[in-house]
């Protein structure tokens, strides 16, 4: 794939790549606006450095590619929430943090009826001497890579997405949704593993037994670090990835240093896809 308007630099094989030649708290031209969107498409995840951006400006470059998303896990405290812009979610981590978003393999609120398409984290405040690194892996590779057996035996299969296992505690009740444990991408059209650790509870058509043994076995084999890469955030870089073939791990290795930012999601226009 060519581009004129960006430069394209990938991280990995499989997943991953930084993009340069672009001014993200301005608006973005059309040509722009359909390079970013064919990155992301390529490469599952895209990275972007020294974008000092505004709430104005992140919310503008969240719209190019669908409407906000309200999280559906809960409006959460006062703190979470930015005045005035109620898709946008701060993220701030210190000593006196008892747990980190993300702590875990999971695809974002995957627990929604539509999950939403893309996530975009900027992260304004990095902790010193390296540290708080996300990972993502590619949910396409991890396909590819299982046997034909196995990619048969999941087939027609459905699993249930549980936000109990992710969010905070403290609510009655909280999303739940069933989807295909093999899902076709909308847009690349190739398949892909739609199970993740942080909130799929079981498969539905089979024994409970057989569901954690699969299960198990399916979150493991996604979680090779032969289809995973490492991001170290530097400050004022920004996140971009496609919930529908990508998960992701915050890692929390940076107590007792500060690690703050601001996240946006894209509304997801429809249920994840059987193969």
């Amino acid at each position: 794939m060519t581009y004129e308007s960006i430069t394209v630099t990938p991280s990995t094989p499989h997943i991953g790549a930084e993009i340069g030649n672009i001014d993200l708290t301005r608006p973005l031209t059309n040509r722009e606006v359909k390079e970013v969107h064919d990155a992301i498409i390529a490469h599952g995840v895209i990275f972007f450095r020294g974008q000092k951006i505004d709430f104005e400006s992140h919310e503008r470059f969240i719209r190019y590619f669908g409407e906000p998303h309200v999280h559906v896990g809960g409006a959460g405290t006062a703190s979470q929430i930015v005045p005035n812009h109620p898709a946008i979610r701060k993220q701030y981590f210190d000593r006196n943090s008892k747990r980190v978003s993300g702590e875990e393999w999971h695809s974002d609120q995957s627990c929604a009826e539509c999950p939403p398409s893309y996530s975009v984290l900027y992260q304004e405040i990095v902790p010193p001497d390296g540290g708080g690194d996300t990972m993502f892996l590619s949910a396409y590779k991890a396909y590819e890579e299982l046997s034909p057996s196995m990619q048969t035996y999941l087939e027609g299969k459905t699993a249930t997405h549980d936000g109990a296992l992710a969010f905070e505690k403290g609510k009655d009740t909280y999303p739940v949704a069933s989807h295909p444990i093999v899902v076709r991408h909308p847009e690349s059209g190739r398949k892909l593993l739609f199970v993740n650790r942080g909130f799929t509870s079981h498969i539905n058509e089979v024994p409970a037994g057989e569901s954690r043994g699969v299960l198990n076995f399916l979150f493991d084999h996604l979680e090779r670090p032969h289809w995973t890469m490492r991001f170290r955030w530097t400050p004022h870089s920004i996140a971009m990835w496609d919930n529908r073939c990508t998960q992701h791990f915050a890692i929390w290795d940076y107590w007792p240093n500060v690690r703050s930012g601001y996240r946006m999601f894209t509304t997801g226009t429809e249920r994840p896809i059987a193969a």
